[in-house]
Formats: structure tokens, C-alpha cells, sequence
């Protein structure tokens, strides 16, 4: 095969490794994204933290997940969106990360985006306690945990339980 013939397949290839190496969403957040998001935040730049936020979410990092959740369930760089904070708050749950769990625990308590479900609540109420360090966090999770238990009947009660013990953290891939 002549040189040129192997330089015009070798191109394409060499095209393609480059562009999924450059596009923004295979790539993973970094630690200095984040500190980028929280420096805007404190500067009180909430749309620029927002919009940064929305780029950094869909590569799978739950904190960015969990914090873009916030931004939609409490309206604060524009109108509350609880579809997409439960969207953002599952996926960042799913992954593992207790504070995300807890927003869509309290989401669900109050019918955010969806009917009132406790024993969803529970269930996510219950996986976090056992994932939270802070002793008295855990104790008023346990707390709030303990309330929807008593509004709950028997079967609701032992389904969320056995929902809990199965749960498994999964990383979402990029």
C-alpha cells in the first residue's frame, strides 16, 4: 500500500480520537470545576454557576448532579423546575451521594413534581442515614424517617425496606 493510501486511512482515525477526546461531554468534571462552580456561587454569580452546572451534570458527576438539582428545585437562577430537579436529584441518588437522596426524599414528601409518596420518601430517607457520617444528621433523618413510618401501613413499610436493603450504588459512565 502506498504511503499516501495509509496516510488517508490512518486520518480518519487519527480525526476521530481527536474530536471524542475534545468534546466537552466525554469528558469527566474535575475537582477545579466544582471549585469554579462554588467560587461563582460565593461571588453570587448564580446564573454563571447554573449554566456551568448544566455542563458538568450530564458528564456523571454526582455532586454537580445534585447541585444542578438544587438550582431547578429551588428556582434559584430562574423558574423552579421540580421535573428536572427530581431528574437531576435520581441520577446523583442512584450514584450513591446521601445529600441528593435527601432532596429527593423531601421532593417526594411534599408532592414536588409528582404525588405525595412516602414510602419513597422512606426509602431514600433511610438509604441516606446509613451513608451519612454526622452523627446528629443521621439523627434527624432518622427523625423525619421515623414520621413518614408512622403514616405508613405494614406492607408499604416492609416493601420500602426491602427497596432500601437491595439498593446498590451505581456510578453513571460518561
Amino acid at each position: 500500500m502506498s504511503q499516501k493510501r495509509a496516510l488517508y486511512r490512518f486520518i480518519p482515525s487519527f480525526l476521530a480520537a481527536a474530536l471524542l477526546l475534545a468534546a466537552p461531554s466525554l469528558a469527566a468534571a474535575t475537582p477545579e470545576d466544582l471549585i469554579e462552580v462554588h467560587k461563582m456561587e460565593l461571588e453570587g454569580n448564580k446564573v454563571g454557576a447554573f449554566l456551568k452546572l448544566k455542563e458538568l451534570a450530564p458528564l456523571g458527576d454526582p455532586v454537580a448532579q445534585w447541585k444542578l438539582a438544587g438550582y431547578y428545585h429551588y428556582g434559584d437562577a430562574g423558574p423552579a423546575n421540580f421535573a428536572l430537579a427530581r431528574e437531576w436529584y435520581g441520577r446523583a441518588a442512584r450514584q450513591g451521594l446521601p445529600d441528593a437522596m435527601l432532596g429527593l426524599a423531601v421532593m417526594n414528601a411534599r408532592g414536588q413534581g409528582a404525588p405525595v409518596d412516602l414510602k419513597t420518601a422512606f426509602v431514600w430517607l433511610t438509604i441516606a442515614s446509613h451513608l451519612i457520617e454526622d452523627p446528629a444528621e443521621v439523627q434527624n433523618v432518622n427523625g423525619l424517617r421515623d414520621k413518614y413510618k408512622s403514616e405508613m401501613s405494614s406492607a408499604d413499610l416492609n416493601a420500602a425496606l426491602a427497596e432500601a436493603m437491595a439498593f446498590q450504588a451505581k456510578p453513571e459512565k460518561p
